[in-house]
């Protein structure tokens, strides 16, 4: 892992990071990996304004294989309300771009819509079940929990249903289906 430090962030870029953007390249269009990095990018950009607006700072930034991580210190120093807004501000940044540029940059703005909606779907991993968990956390009725986990399992269910569809009907996009058979496993895991 390299680490370097660029004002008062710590970079943090592992070697799996690398690994990935390697195979990318090697079997994807450059131009396309390059406009998905970007819009990771502004993706995070996104959640560091909204962190900023409510006073959080960011401590670290972390390039991996799974994409990119800020964490900062301690890990909760605001509200429920605050988080959402944090939360939410990186698909609000990334469907903004394609608002703005989808008459431009045609694959630039549905690279970013298709990455902010990504990130909104309730898993566990991904923006949109961090929401989802926050607003069930403090519910003590088992009415409420059992919404939650029945919302978690059809999900699963339509994403391994979703795989099947997929490879069934010839599509053969690689990082989809591993992408999906990831999400999948981690929620039936965790």
């Amino acid at each position: 892992m390299l680490e370097f430090i660029i004002k008062d962030y710590k970079i943090k870029l592992s070697f799996s990071f690398f690994a990935v953007l390697a195979v990318l390249f090697l079997i994807g269009d450059s131009f396309a990996v390059i406009t998905a990095l970007l819009c990771c990018f502004i993706h995070e950009f996104g959640h560091m304004i909204m962190m900023y607006r409510y006073s959080v700072p960011v401590s670290e930034i972390m390039l991996y294989a799974g994409g990119i991580k800020l964490k900062c210190e301690p890990e909760r120093l605001y509200d429920k309300k605050s988080e959402i807004c944090v939360l939410l501000a990186g698909a609000g940044v990334n469907i903004i771009c394609f608002l703005v540029f989808r008459r431009i940059l045609i694959q630039f703005a549905y690279t970013s819509l298709i990455l902010g909606l990504f990130n909104l779907l309730p898993f566990k991993y991904f923006d949109g079940g961090r929401v989802l968990k926050l607003v069930f956390e403090d519910s003590v009725s088992a009415a409420m929990n059992t919404a939650y986990k029945v919302i978690r399992s059809v999900l699963i269910l339509l994403t391994i249903c979703v795989i099947i569809i997929m490879i069934h009907n010839g599509i053969t996009n690689l990082s989809l289906i591993i992408t999906l058979i990831y999400i999948a496993v981690s929620e039936i895991l965790c």
